[in-house]
């Protein structure tokens, strides 16, 4: 087994991020090692949520009405 040293501020960061997940430690990074949990950056998450969003609004069928750019640009005052 290899050895890795960490400050002691970035354990107490990993630690509680494990505790959020009621995991300890070693299984909180076993985890990530395997896929199983994944860390994703704020922004990137923010927009596949958009994207998401905006294919289950294409999907619905109560939303189908198409709107022309023009329109769009007029409504916006563009």
């Amino acid at each position: 087994m290899s050895s890795l040293s960490v400050s002691s501020e970035v354990l107490d960061g990993i630690t509680a991020l494990a505790q959020q997940f009621n995991l300890p430690t070693e299984e909180f990074l076993t985890q990530i090692i395997q896929g199983k949990l994944v860390i994703i950056d704020a922004d990137e998450l923010e927009d596949l949520l958009d994207v998401k969003d905006a294919i289950l609004a294409e999907a619905d069928p109560n939303n189908q009405e198409r709107v022309s750019w023009g329109e769009v640009k007029q409504e916006l005052n563009l």
